[in-house]
C-alpha cells in the first residue's frame, strides 16, 4: 500500500467533531456527536481535579492511583517504567469513553495529565534510590521521563536514550505521533534531560515513519503536521477504518531485538526502560517472564532478563 503525502490537496480544514460527523460512515456519526461533549466533561472534571486535596474523598471516584510501591527493583538488573498517566487515560477513566479509534486532536500523543504529574511527583523519590547507567525511553514517554528525573543524584552520568524500538504499538489514535511535540519536549524546561539521539533518525520528526514503512510503504512521503492528520482523516474518519497501522509481528520483532541487544550490556548498573502498555506485555512475552501484579500507569518493576 502507498501513500504519497505530496500528491494530497493541501488546505487548511479544522476538524472539529462537527465536521467530522459529517464526513464519517453513518454508523459512526452518533459517536463523533458525543464526542465533543465528553471531552469538554472531561476537561471541566480537570477544574475540580486541580483543587483537590489528595485525601479528598472524590479520588475514590475517579478510580487512579496516586501511590506505586515498586517490585523486585532491588536486585533486578532491568527496571520497567509505565509512562504516567496521559490525558486520553484519563479521559477514558472518567468519560468511560472506550473507542480508541474515534478521531480527535486532543487524542493524539496526548500530554501527561495533571494527575499524571503527580504520580511522578511522589515516584520519583523511589527513582532517585535506584543507582542507573541507561534509560531507554520511548519517544512517546519523553515527559514521564522528564519528570522522574529531573532531580537524580546521578542524572548527568546517566545515559538518557531516546529508542523508537520501544514506541507503544500504532493501533490506536493515542499511539500516533502528535507532529512537532518531540521538538517541544525536548526544549529546556529548566530540569532539562540531556538525550542520545543514536538511535533515532537524523531529522527527528520522522521516527514514527521509520516504524510504519515496515507495515505500509511510505516511499516518497514528505510528511507534515497538515498532511499528516488529512491522511489520518481519510483513513480512519472518512473510511470508518480500526487503527491498525503496525503489524502485530513488527512490533514483536523490535522488541525482540530491543531485548537481545540488552540482554548483551555488561554495566552492573540498572538499566531503565520508560516504555508502554503493550510494549511492557511484548518485553515479557519475548522474554518469557511473568508477573504476578498489575502494571497500571506509573507501574515501577524489576527484571532480570
Amino acid at each position: 500500500m502507498l501513500f504519497k503525502f505530496s500528491q494530497l490537496v493541501k488546505q487548511t480544514e479544522i476538524y472539529d467533531t462537527q465536521l467530522l460527523s459529517k464526513i464519517c460512515p453513518l454508523q459512526l456519526k452518533h459517536k463523533y456527536l458525543i464526542l465533543e461533549q465528553k471531552i469538554k466533561e472531561a476537561k471541566e472534571l480537570e477544574l475540580e481535579i486541580y483543587k483537590m486535596k489528595d485525601e479528598d474523598e472524590g479520588w475514590k471516584k475517579l478510580k487512579i492511583s496516586l501511590e506505586f510501591t515498586p517490585q523486585n527493583t532491588l536486585n533486578s538488573k532491568f527496571i520497567i517504567i509505565r509512562h504516567a498517566l496521559a490525558w486520553h487515560n484519563y479521559f477514558k477513566r472518567v468519560t468511560e469513553f472506550k473507542d480508541s479509534n474515534i478521531y480527535h486532536y486532543d487524542l493524539i500523543d496526548p500530554p501527561l495529565q495533571y494527575l499524571g504529574t503527580k504520580q511522578c511527583d511522589k515516584l520519583k523519590l523511589e527513582i532517585n534510590k535506584l543507582d542507573f547507567d541507561k534509560v531507554y525511553v520511548s519517544p512517546l514517554a519523553i515527559q514521564t521521563t522528564q519528570l522522574l528525573f529531573c532531580n537524580h543524584p546521578q542524572k548527568e552520568k546517566i545515559q538518557f536514550i531516546l529508542c523508537p524500538d520501544i514506541c507503544e504499538k500504532i493501533s490506536t489514535i493515542n499511539s500516533l505521533y502528535k507532529w512537532g511535540s518531540l521538538t517541544e519536549l525536548l526544549k529546556d524546561n529548566g530540569n532539562p534531560i540531556k538525550f542520545d539521539f543514536s538511535e533515532m533518525p537524523e531529522n527527528l520528526e520522522f521516527w514514527q515513519f521509520n516504524l510504519l514503512q515496515k507495515s505500509y510503504n511510505l516511499r516518497d512521503c514528505q510528511p507534515n503536521k497538515e498532511d499528516f492528520e488529512r491522511f489520518i482523516v481519510d483513513e480512519f474518519v472518512r473510511k470508518g477504518s480500526s487503527f491498525q497501522l503496525e503489524y502485530s509481528r513488527n512490533v514483536m520483532s523490535r522488541v525482540q531485538g530491543f531485548v537481545n541487544k540488552i540482554k548483551e550490556d555488561q554495566t552492573q548498573s540498572k538499566i531503565g526502560i520508560v516504555t508502554h502498555f503493550q510494549i511492557i506485555k511484548s518485553i515479557l512475552q519475548c522474554s518469557r517472564q511473568r508477573i504476578d501484579f498489575k502494571f497500571g500507569n506509573g507501574a515501577v518493576f524489576g527484571l532480570n532478563l
